[in-house]
This record gives structure tokens, sequence and C-alpha cells, in this order.
């Protein structure tokens, strides 16, 4: 009967051991966003007043996995009435052609440790 005894603590030891097992530092958190997220330039004004420098921010916490970043390019969903430049040095810069009858999307198709850049806004008027 005492190993009985010997192999219930064992148990016991090893119940109590992996209800710790849990941690917080699985966790991964990644935050990719298009700055600034929302801009308003003139369409009729010189540069720079029709231009908006976009840029990309990110912050990685945690026990994230380790996937390559990508550069990727910068686009518009309203080229009729933006461009955004992909040429150094002013990559991510848009600038109003003509007046937006609803904000452009500006995006840029990079990623890091896997996920997208979450897009921005622009409002030409």
């Amino acid at each position: 009967m005492k190993g009985i005894g010997y192999l219930r603590a064992g148990i016991l030891c090893c119940l109590i051991f992996a209800g710790c097992g849990a941690s917080s530092d699985n966790q991964c958190t990644i935050n990719a966003l298009v700055t600034p997220s929302n801009a308003t330039a003139d369409h009729n004004a010189a540069a720079p007043g029709n231009q908006v420098q976009f840029s990309t921010t990110s912050t990685v916490t945690g026990n994230c996995p380790l996937i390559a970043d990508t550069k990727g390019s910068w686009s518009t969903s309203d080229p009729a009435n933006t461009t955004v430049s992909n040429q150094a040095p002013t990559e991510g810069l848009a600038t109003c052609l003509n007046a937006t009858p609803t904000p452009a999307t500006i995006s840029t198709s990079g990623t890091v440790r896997g996920h997208t850049f979450t897009p921005a806004k622009l409002t030409c008027r």
C-alpha cells in the first residue's frame, strides 16, 4: 500500500504543475497600421498642400511566429482622383488630383510577421 501512496502523490504533483502550465508568454499581439489613419488634402492647392505622407507603423509583443516581414507596395482605391508613390524617397506620398466623392483607401501590401497593415483614409476636397 505504501507504493500506492507515492503514486497518488506523484499524480497530484503532476496535476498541480500541469495547471500552472498556462502562461501569457505564449500570446502574440501584432499591431500594423498605415498612419495617419485619416487625412485630408486640398486638390486645388500646390504641393505640399495637395499631398499627405503616409507611412507604416507596427508593434510586435509576445511570443510571435518568426515570419519574415515584407515591404510591399502602396496603392489607392481611387486612382482617378489620387496617386500614391512607390519610388524612393517619396514612398507613401499620396497626391490629390481631384476631389474624392468618398475617402480613398490608402494601403500597402506589406506585412509584419504575416499580418497585413490596416489601411488609412484620404479625403481630397
